[in-house]
């Protein structure tokens, strides 16, 4: 598990798609805390980056997607699980 109120870098290592393309990402919180908060989240940003920054700002399971849109299709996708925990933010 990650700590609560640090800084993540997600960020796209290889790809293999040809160009152009775009990048799409998607930040789904969950629990008890983004439900009392409102901020489940789930949308797909149009974010046409190949990193993405956010910040652990609650405790909680987070997922991210990446996509890879190319001629209006998804030709690839990845996930990650993000635990995060309470922690102590730095000095």
């Amino acid at each position: 598990p990650l700590l609560a109120k640090k800084q993540l870098l997600l960020k796209v290592i290889e790809n293999n798609v040809p160009k152009p393309f775009e990048y799409k990402w998607k930040v789904l919180n969950r629990g008890s805390v983004a439900e009392t908060r409102d901020m489940i989240r789930g949308q797909i940003i149009d974010d046409d980056y190949p990193e993405k920054k956010e910040k652990t700002d609650f405790i909680g399971g987070h997922e991210v997607e990446c996509y890879i849109i190319k001629d209006g299709i998804v030709v690839a996708r990845d996930s990650i699980d993000v635990l995060i925990k309470e922690g102590e933010e730095d000095e």
